[in-house]
């Protein structure tokens, strides 16, 4: 037997099942290009392109690979347009020659300025394909003409005329129509003989065990590699919606080719509430365990079934998110991304095709999300169809497309392709592909993006969260000194604690008096209020306590410039309603505002005539302006705090300003930071994901944000500066949004 043409064949066999038409290297992909004034037409390569000079012109649609044409980036805005079935030529102006009427020809593509194009976006989708030599003309269908051969040539540019404008759609392979010039090279899978493909081991079992999703069932696929060597913990692969006979051959092929590491596979089906009778429908989980963008399912694979598997099959299983990549399709698409999002350190890879990224229980928001958020150790590639599903719950190819936007917007490292087809298409196509991409560089591990812009001006590269102290009961109420010391209540001890300049812990009062919250003064005096006692008390430098007054059972504590105290207090008995505002000034209170469901932090911008106030039981942080006399006016409910599908409230607990004029809002979903016009724009969640409580900033340069988790405090060094009572007033200009 004649081995090479066997390997031969089997690699031809290999490309055409597994590797999509792709683009070359920086290519922006596969498009046919149709003229608005001939919708029923396109651009197409005459099948003389082989001659040098060979006039371009339009026909019917064939899909032929004469119109196929590839769009690649060659940099400072500007395209080379190549006909797919010769990459060695591209679109021309007829010898060089930029003036109206020249007709468009193809040519060896040598780069020269004649060759090379700028692609303009027109409102209603269609682009102006105008030349490097003559920016002020346009590449013209020459009077619209509909028929096969019309000319085409250069033009004036109009921007209103049709004949001047071109559809530029994507084909399999290709991304949405917007310039991509760092796109990635084409895939090409390396040469692999057959007897290298080893054939892996299936094991199949019925899960019932769950307590995450309580008396489901499910069926589970496991495939074990040939290579599976249990002194090493293996990687893990878990594919949602189950097992499909074809993912096990491929996963064979590129553990062979070492493009992917020796793999275990996990092909589980959403789980069923079985109907305790018969002739009757169960409940079906799919929507509930996928579309849900909670950590349920996430906690169900790694804190169940996966250690159930290990178990059952005596296979070492590796716990490492580095060594662990989730994929599906449709709402098996969105559950792998969301279990990446939830669990990072769990699962760091990623491959959703038509990703359900729309209003089934909440994951029209993750565009949102993934611009708001701290970037997250993940790596992704995702595709939508041209074609794709719309229902109810939205558009998946607009809603894939704002995934696409918003990960480029936040510096994630991924991937998107938009296919030609319906829903999920190309799932297996590019399979092979985003498994390459996907498991690139492995073992090294994948790291975080630099994060959205708003963010990137926050933080400081390689500054991370670090554990400053834990084993407290309830921290909460954090001040700042003018030297950056930090004061806090630990409520359930009943002590205050400061934080050192050293980043050392150290015990400030051990009797409190049941301080539910702390400020610091102008005159450096720390002042507390108790929910209990209903005592305001002023501590002096050395922890000893005296009473400032008496009678008001209050959440929070806020010193201002001019020695006078603003307290939140809440009313029991008016649930929704009896959270107040009250100022103390010269040994007397006076309630100052009412009416707010759970009155909790308070703070003051650095120009010192805008106040906020936070409402625990909401999404909201009220803001007042401040009037002379210290009452408060102009009333709204301004800061739009983030919540999170699963959660009622934001839970905003404690509020601070930067010296630059940043809110910070401690919230269930992390640290909120607020633009000056109301929304949220910076979302930091701590390591573990823990409720913050309690924000401040402080340390001994006044750059360090500290978040306040009940037992546990996380600090880290950021572009903004600790203010407080002994601030002098500052200015405030807007920040960018």
């Amino acid at each position: 037997m004649d081995t090479s043409r066997l390997h031969t064949a089997f690699r031809a066999l290999i490309c055409c099942a597994f590797t999509p038409l792709a683009a070359f290297a920086e290519d922006w992909g596969s498009y046919k290009i149709v003229p608005v004034s001939a919708p029923k037409m396109v651009l197409e390569a005459p099948e003389s392109a082989t001659s040098e000079g060979a006039l371009v012109s339009i026909n019917k649609i064939t899909n032929g690979a004469n119109q196929q044409w590839n769009v690649v980036a060659k940099g400072d805005g500007l395209f080379a347009i190549k006909p797919s079935k010769d990459h060695g030529r591209a679109l021309a102006i007829a010898q060089g020659a930029a003036k109206q009427g020249a007709r468009i020809v193809l040519e060896k593509d040598t780069g020269i300025d004649s060759q090379l194009w700028r692609l303009t976006k027109r409102e209603h989708g269609a682009y102006s394909i105008t030349p490097k030599l003559a920016p002020a003309m346009g590449l013209d269908l020459l009077g619209g003409k509909q028929e096969a051969g019309a000319v085409v040539d250069l033009w004036t540019l109009n921007q209103s005329d049709p004949h001047l404008q071109w559809f530029i759609t994507p084909l399999a392979g290709s991304g949405v129509a917007e310039p991509q010039p760092n796109a990635a090279p084409q895939y090409e899978p390396p040469a692999i003989k057959p007897e290298d493909i080893l054939k892996g081991t299936i094991k199949q079992f019925t899960f019932q065990q769950s307590t995450v999703f309580p008396g489901t069932t499910r069926d589970v696929t496991v495939f074990i590699p040939s290579q599976y060597d249990a002194s090493k913990p293996a990687c893990v692969y878990v594919k949602t919606d189950g097992f499909n006979p074809r993912e096990k051959e491929l996963m064979e092929v590129m553990i062979a080719t070492k493009e992917m590491p020796v793999t275990v596979g996990v092909f589980v089906r959403p789980g069923e509430l079985p109907a305790p009778m018969k002739g009757t429908a169960g409940r079906r989980n799919r929507d509930f365990e996928y579309d849900g963008i909670s950590d349920n399912n996430v906690r169900f694979l790694v804190d169940e079934l996966l250690p159930f598997v290990a178990k059952e099959f005596h296979l070492n299983l590796s716990t490492d998110g580095n060594d662990r990549c989730m994929a599906g399709g449709s709402s098996g698409g969105i559950a792998a991304f969301t279990a990446a999002w939830n669990r990072p350190e769990a699962f760091s890879r990623v491959y959703a095709a038509s990703g359900s990224w729309v209003a089934f229980r909440g994951g029209h928001e993750f565009p949102t999300m993934v611009r708001k958020f701290e970037a997250k150790p993940l790596r992704a590639f995702l595709t939508t169809a041209t074609h794709d599903m719309e229902n109810c719950a939205g558009d998946w190819y607009t809603l894939d497309q704002e995934m696409d936007k918003a990960l480029k917007f936040a510096g994630y490292d991924y991937q998107f392709r938009a296919v030609e087809g319906r829903h999920v298409a190309g799932y297996g196509e590019y399979w092979r592909e985003a498994m390459a991409y996907l498991w690139k560089g492995w073992p090294e591990r994948v790291k975080a993006g630099l994060s959205a812009p708003r963010a990137q001006e926050m933080l400081i590269p390689g500054e991370d969260w670090q554990l400053v102290g834990t084993g407290f009961k309830s921290t909460r109420g954090p001040s700042c000194n003018a030297k950056g010391e930090v004061f806090f209540a630990d409520t359930t001890n009943n002590k205050i604690h400061r934080l050192d300049l050293d980043g050392s812990v150290k015990e400030f009062a051990a009797d409190a008096g049941n301080a539910h919250c702390v400020s610091v003064g102008a005159d450096g005096k720390v002042y507390t209020v108790s929910e209990k006692s209903g005592k305001v008390l002023c501590f002096d430098s050395e922890g000893k306590s005296k009473l400032v007054l008496e009678g008001l059972p209050a959440h929070s504590v806020l010193a201002m410039p001019n020695g006078s105290l603003y307290i939140t207090a809440n009313d029991e008995k008016k649930p929704n309603k009896g959270g107040s505002v009250w100022l103390v000034k010269d040994g007397l209170k006076q309630q100052v505002d009412g009416g707010i469901k759970f009155a909790t932090g308070m703070a003051y911008r650095p120009d010192q005539w805008l106040f906020s106030v936070a409402d625990g039981h909401s999404k909201w942080v009220y803001s007042y302006e401040i009037a002379a006399d210290g009452s408060l006016r102009n009333k709204e409910r301004f800061f739009h705090l983030h919540v999170s599908d699963w959660d009622d409230d934001a839970g905003p607990e404690s509020v601070c300003y930067s010296i630059e004029g940043r809110q910070f809002v401690a919230t269930r979903s992390g640290v909120q930071i607020s633009a000056d016009d109301g929304p949220t724009q910076i979302i930091l969640p701590v390591p573990d994901r823990s409720r913050v409580t309690a924000v401040a900033i402080g340390g001994a340069d006044q750059d360090t944000l500290y978040a306040f988790c009940m037992d546990k405090i996380w600090k880290r060094k950021i572009r903004q500066h600790s203010m407080g009572a002994f601030t002098p007033w500052t200015k405030v200009t807007p920040n960018k949004l």
